[in-house]
């Protein structure tokens, strides 16, 4: 396929899981390169915010989310440790062999945003992905790749996730699937 898409993605982020749970709709019109990064440096460096920040916002997303997971027919419990620190997370993403990120962040999304399971710790992380790919998480080429993708995302105007791209043209929201399909489609 010579078409590619980009998937910025975050573990903690739960429309970047209902996008996960969707991109299959775009494989079938792309490649689709999954790439973990960082929220939390996202909002940093475009100075964005989660919406749960915002009472009104995280009220509306409490209700959002239930409607939103009940549609995709996806299991849904809101974590009692929301947000977690997905650094150690996101980092085995970014040591793992990328043919296998899809496979493990579905993993780590469904452990999180349907199971309840605190994927900020480490012990967590190891009974989801294994003691060897947590192990790579302490890595300085592992830990400057993710800061480099975040970084990276962020220059190309992500201030959230999921933010997609097909080349230079940003996508941002698992709401705009229906639009990276049309672009796939008609481009």
């Amino acid at each position: 396929m010579s078409k590619k898409v980009e998937f910025f993605f975050d573990v903690v982020s739960p429309y970047s899981y209902l996008a996960a749970l969707q991109v299959g709709k775009l494989e079938k019109l792309a490649e689709v390169q999954w790439r973990p990064f960082l929220i939390g440096g996202v909002f940093k460096i475009s100075g964005n915010v989660m919406p749960a920040a915002n009472p009104a916002k995280g009220q509306y997303m409490f209700k959002d989310l239930q409607r939103l997971f009940a549609y995709v027919n996806e299991p849904h419990k809101f974590p009692s440790t929301f947000p977690t620190n997905s650094l150690t997370a996101m980092r085995a993403l970014t040591a793992a062999d990328p043919a296998q990120v899809p496979q493990l962040a579905l993993k780590l999304f469904r452990a999180y945003w349907s199971e309840d399971r605190n994927i900020g710790d480490p012990e967590v992380l190891k009974q989801i992905l294994g003691e060897e790919l947590v192990a790579k998480t302490t890595d300085e080429t592992v830990k400057e790749k993710l800061k480099a993708a975040t970084e990276e995302a962020a220059s190309r105007g992500a201030f959230g996730a999921p933010t997609f791209f097909i080349g230079n043209d940003m996508y941002f929201g698992e709401d705009r699937i229906f639009l990276i399909e049309h672009a796939l489609k008609n481009g």
